[in-house]
């Protein structure tokens, strides 16, 4: 099982490419879909919670999973198994980048990656909401949270603060 979780989050670290939220729906794939350790609402529930601890996101629900699955070496599996690639990929690319940057093809890769990156987010985002809109009450307290944070900048802390009295008086 550890070899498992370990090659699962060494896949997902390894193919998903441009931080924590594009891997979001990988990891629902091969946690909820492919091997069943979860089901979908568990897993929108840790990367709630994971947005709220420090850390790259990506990291934190892979070590939530990792516990939940295996306890804490069961964590510490899935930590090194999702970070060891961006390890070994940014070594690679450190000794190369240099060299290549300027380059046409170079350049022109790089350019490649930005819309799918855009679509992975997209991709975990509906993904995260088909299980987090449940009801209008979490419709709205997505939609008043939006507002506050797009127009008037208010600091995601506070917002987290304003989600969670809210879930406790009327949720």
């Amino acid at each position: 099982m550890l070899w498992q979780m370990f090659t699962t989050f060494f896949k997902i670290g390894l193919f998903s490419i441009g931080g924590g939220y594009p891997m979001l729906s990988m990891i629902q794939q091969e946690v909820v879909v492919k091997n069943q350790w979860l089901s979908s609402q568990q897993v929108t529930d840790m990367i709630a919670i994971s947005q709220m601890t420090p850390g790259p996101i990506a990291i934190n629900v892979a070590t939530f999973i990792g516990y939940r699955q295996a306890g804490v070496l069961g964590s510490v599996v899935t930590t090194l198994g999702v970070v060891f690639p961006s390890i070994i990929l940014m070594l690679l690319i450190t000794l190369f980048y240099l060299k290549l940057r300027g380059k046409g093809w170079f350049d022109a890769i790089l350019k490649g990656l930005r819309p799918l990156v855009i679509g992975l987010i997209v991709a975990a985002a509906w993904l995260t909401a088909k299980s987090a809109f449940v009801d209008w009450f979490g419709v709205a307290v997505f939609a008043v949270c939006f507002i506050l944070s797009l127009r008037y900048k208010t600091n995601p802390v506070l917002l987290m603060l304003i989600a969670g009295i809210a879930g406790i008086a009327f949720g």
